[in-house]
């Protein structure tokens, strides 16, 4: 595989990436809370539908901004049904997942009938940073992205800043640690768990939006393919933490990319196999690395 194969899938892997990384940031406020968002899912196809919508109507930016309102609207329905009325939060959040991959496909098929041509949006432009661009090898690898790369790279400072010098990230770590404890010492732990939710479900929903308006330009039923589920396990992996969900992000984003690109090359193996690399190498890797913190995960979770 020559140089410029390498370099086209690292350069796809950290696009491919963003998505991951921006969910990956709001889940990990969730979990650092104690709970967990399995609504990730329904979030994400539903900011993906919005943002196109939103983005054949007033440009990218306003689907970004669409996507991101729809995540949101979503978490507050989660919070209302699990605080308010005191149900499951894995059940609801499933059930949000179910209710935005039928929800989607069928506000499409409403918006662009069987027959029709799919609606095509303005995508978010590359920045151009000159000279930097044209660098061999890094480049296009760092300085030829979309910005919603450097965005996804801005909100991990933002979060690890916030988890640990302020006192919201604070009180989310002492309500995901003990909420007894935290609760004498005055922290509200409904609203913490609550806030913690609406920033996952708003990353969740303009993850979403990045996947269409950010870089393929259209909607399709299930575009989302799965990408939820892999959101929780790259939270798992790497511990909540900011820099362990880039690194969990980047693996399976570098997996895909390669899949992607190396079907074009003369290594001969099923599409099939490339198609399953990305999700069998991360199930791999969750599963050795990551058994004791899904077991803790899963006993911090606690009804409403």
């Amino acid at each position: 595989m020559s140089v410029e194969l390498w370099v086209a899938i690292i350069a796809g892997a950290l696009a491919l990436a963003a998505p991951l990384v921006l969910a990956g940031i709001g889940e990990g406020f969730v979990e650092r809370a104690g709970r967990i968002n399995l609504g990730i899912e329904g979030m994400m196809i539903m900011g993906a539908l919005t943002g196109v919508w939103a983005g054949s109507l007033a440009g990218p930016l306003a689907g970004l901004v669409a996507g991101l309102l729809v995540g949101l609207v979503l978490a507050v329905v989660m919070n209302l049904l699990v605080y308010r009325l005191h149900a499951n939060e894995i059940v609801i959040g499933l059930g949000i997942t179910m209710l935005g991959l039928g929800l989607s496909t069928y506000l499409y098929q409403l918006w662009v009938p069987s027959g029709q041509t799919n609606v095509a949006v303005a995508t978010v432009p590359r920045v151009d940073l000159g000279p930097l661009s044209e660098l061999p090898v890094v480049g296009p690898i760092l300085f030829g992205q979309s910005p919603l790369v450097y965005l996804a790279v801005v909100l991990l400072v933002v979060a690890w800043a916030v988890m640990r010098f302020t006192r919201f990230g604070l009180a989310v770590q002492a309500v995901g640690t003990d909420p007894a404890s935290a609760a004498l010492r005055g922290v509200r732990v409904e609203r913490t768990g609550a806030s913690a939710l609406l920033i996952g479900g708003a990353l969740a929903g303009l993850g979403g939006a990045v996947i269409t308006v950010g870089t393929i330009g259209s909607f399709t039923p299930d575009i989302t393919a799965g990408r939820g589920y892999i959101v929780l396990a790259v939270v798992i992996m790497g511990r909540s933490r900011p820099i362990g969900i880039a690194l969990g992000a980047l693996l399976f984003a570098f997996l895909q990319s390669f899949a992607l690109l190396s079907q074009s090359t003369s290594l001969q193996l099923p599409s099939e196999l490339y198609q399953s690399l990305p999700y069998l190498v991360t199930l791999v890797v969750l599963v050795i690395t990551s058994r004791s913190q899904m077991r803790r995960l899963f006993k911090t979770v606690r009804p409403a």
